[in-house]
C-alpha cells in the first residue's frame, strides 16, 4: 500500500454568507474516503493574508515573512495535491483567491491542481477556466477533470440541506483518481530531481 498523499483543499472565497465551505468539507471528505489522501482544509477566511504585500512577504524576496504568510506557506509547502473550490464572481475567480496564489511560488511547485467551482448555469466553470491559465505560471498543473455545481441554491430541502452531492458522487471517484495520478507522479519527479529553474 502507498504512502497517504497529504492533499489541501482550499476555499477560495472570504465573502461573508459564501457557500465554499459546504462543497469544500464534502469534497474533503470524498478524499478521505477515497482512502489515498491526508486531508488539511484550508480556508482562507482563517488564513488572514495580508490586504497588502510587503517586501518580506513577496516570494522572490529574501526575509522571515509574517506569521499568516509562513503558516499557510508551511501548510501549502507539505501538500503533495491541491483542491480549490472557488465561486464564480463576474466571470472569474475571486481577487482573494488570486492574491493568495500570487503570494507563493515553491510552494505550488511541480504539484496538481484540482478545481471544483459552484455558481449560476454555467457552475463557475469561466473561474476555473481562468485559474487554468494562472496555476502553470507557479509552475502547478491542473487536471483534465473538475466539479461542477451550477444553480447549487435550487438544491436545498426543507431543512436546508444541500441535496446535489450524490449526483456529483460518481464524478468525484474519477476525480479523486486523476488527482492521486498526477500527485504520485510529480512526488516522484521531485525526488528523483528538482524542477528545473
Amino acid at each position: 500500500m502507498s504512502e497517504n498523499l497529504k492533499l489541501a483543499v482550499i476555499i477560495g472565497s472570504t465573502r461573508e454568507g459564501r457557500w465554499g465551505p459546504v462543497p469544500a468539507a464534502w469534497v474533503a471528505e470524498q478524499a478521505r474516503e477515497h482512502g489515498a489522501f491526508d486531508v488539511d482544509l484550508v480556508d482562507l477566511v482563517e488564513a488572514q493574508l495580508p490586504q497588502y504585500v510587503t517586501e518580506q512577504d513577496l516570494w522572490s524576496r529574501p526575509g522571515q515573512p509574517s506569521e499568516p504568510v509562513a503558516t499557510l506557506g508551511e501548510r501549502l509547502h507539505r501538500a503533495d495535491a491541491f483542491v480549490v473550490v472557488t465561486p464564480e464572481y463576474n466571470h472569474s475567480y475571486p481577487a482573494q483567491l488570486k492574491h493568495a496564489v500570487d503570494y507563493y511560488m515553491r510552494e505550488w511547485q511541480a504539484k496538481p491542481v484540482g478545481l471544483v467551482s459552484y455558481g449560476g448555469g454555467a457552475g463557475g466553470v469561466r473561474a476555473a477556466e481562468h485559474l487554468r491559465q494562472i496555476f502553470p505560471e507557479v509552475r502547478a498543473t491542473t487536471i483534465r477533470h473538475s466539479l461542477v455545481f451550477p444553480m447549487y441554491w435550487e438544491k436545498f430541502d426543507e431543512n436546508g440541506d444541500y441535496t446535489g452531492f450524490a449526483d456529483t458522487e460518481p464524478y468525484a471517484k474519477q476525480f479523486l483518481d486523476e488527482l492521486e495520478w498526477w500527485a504520485r507522479a510529480l512526488v516522484n519527479a521531485r525526488k528523483e530531481a528538482p524542477l528545473p529553474a
